[in-house]
C-alpha cells in the first residue's frame, strides 16, 4: 500500500500541471509571509540591533527574489539526469530568451548565499573592529557579488539563441560558492565568539551570541534547502536514474525556500519570536 501510495504521488507530481498548480499555490501563500518578514525587520528590530537592520532587509529581499524566480517566473521542468528542461513560469509566457532565465537560475541561489553572508560579516566587522579585515572586507565583498552576478555569463553566451535549448546548468558552481561561503562564515563565527578582542559586556554578548546563533541556523536551512535538491539530482546523473516526479518534488522543495526561511526568521530571532508570542499570548 505505501508503495502504491509513493508511486501515486510521483505520478501526479510528475506532469508539468501539477508542478505549475502547485508552485503557484506556493507563491500565493508565501507572499503575506514575505510582506510579514519585511515588517519584522523594519518595525520589530531593537535599536540596539539597528545596525544590522539593513543586511537583513537585504538578505530578505534576496530570499524573497529566489523563491519568486524559482516558483513563479521559471518554475524549471528539470529532466534529470540529462540536465535538460522547460520553463514553465511567467518568464516563458513573455517569451523571455531562455538564456536569460537560466542565468536567473543559477545566479539566484548564488547572491542569496552571499546575503546571508555578508549579514555575518556585518555583524563581525561592528562588533569585533579588526584592522586587518577593515582593510581587505570592500573588496571581499565586491569580489562575492561580482562572481555571483558575472560567473555564468560566459557559458550562456556560448549557448545558440534558440527556443528549445538542453544544457548541463553548473550546479557545481553554486555547491562551491555555498561551500565557500560556509566555511567563511564557520571561521567568522569562530573568531567572533573566541577572540580576546571580543571585549563587552556580559548582557551585550550574550545578546550578540543568540543572534549570530540564529542567524546560523537561517544559513543552515537556506543550505539545506538548497543542498537536497541538487544532492538529488546529482545522484540521479551519477544512477543514470530518472523519476520525473521526484525531479518535481525537488523543484517543489526549492520553491518553498521562501516560506521555510521567512518562518525561521521569525521564530529563531527573539524579539520576532516575543513579538509574535505576545500578540497570542
Amino acid at each position: 500500500m505505501s508503495q502504491l501510495c509513493h508511486e501515486g504521488l510521483f505520478h501526479f507530481l510528475s506532469s508539468p500541471d501539477s508542478l505549475k498548480s502547485i508552485c503557484h499555490i506556493i507563491t500565493f501563500i508565501e507572499i503575506p509571509f514575505h510582506f510579514f518578514g519585511v515588517y519584522c525587520i523594519a518595525a520589530k528590530t531593537p535599536r540596539r540591533m539597528r545596525n544590522v537592520k539593513r543586511s537583513m532587509l537585504i538578505m530578505h529581499f534576496s530570499i524573497i527574489c529566489l523563491k519568486l524566480i524559482m516558483s513563479c517566473l521559471l518554475i524549471p521542468f528539470m529532466m534529470v539526469p540529462a540536465l535538460a528542461g522547460v520553463p514553465l513560469g511567467l518568464l516563458e509566457d513573455w517569451d523571455i530568451p531562455l538564456s536569460f532565465q537560466m542565468y536567473l537560475a543559477v545566479t539566484g541561489p548564488a547572491v542569496t548565499g552571499i546575503t546571508i553572508v555578508a549579514v555575518f560579516e556585518n555583524r563581525y566587522f561592528l562588533v569585533c573592529n579588526n584592522f586587518y579585515w577593515r582593510k581587505i572586507r570592500i573588496p571581499y565583498i565586491l569580489f562575492n557579488y561580482l562572481t555571483a552576478f558575472l560567473c555564468f555569463l560566459y557559458p550562456i553566451l556560448q549557448v545558440p539563441d534558440q527556443k528549445t535549448l538542453t544544457t548541463a546548468i553548473p550546479m557545481i558552481f553554486v555547491i562551491f560558492l555555498v561551500f565557500v561561503q560556509a566555511i567563511i562564515v564557520i571561521l567568522l563565527i569562530y573568531h567572533f565568539f573566541y577572540t580576546e578582542r571580543f571585549k563587552l559586556s556580559e548582557n551585550t554578548t550574550q545578546m550578540q551570541k543568540k543572534f549570530m546563533k540564529a542567524l546560523f541556523g537561517q544559513f543552515l536551512l537556506f543550505v539545506m534547502i538548497l543542498g537536497v535538491p541538487v544532492s538529488v539530482f546529482t545522484f540521479s546523473m551519477f544512477l543514470d536514474d530518472y523519476n520525473q516526479g521526484l525531479n518535481n518534488l525537488c523543484i517543489i522543495i526549492l520553491s518553498l525556500n521562501g516560506l521555510i526561511s521567512t518562518s525561521a526568521m521569525i521564530l529563531l530571532h527573539q524579539p520576532y519570536r516575543e513579538w509574535i508570542l505576545g500578540i497570542f499570548m
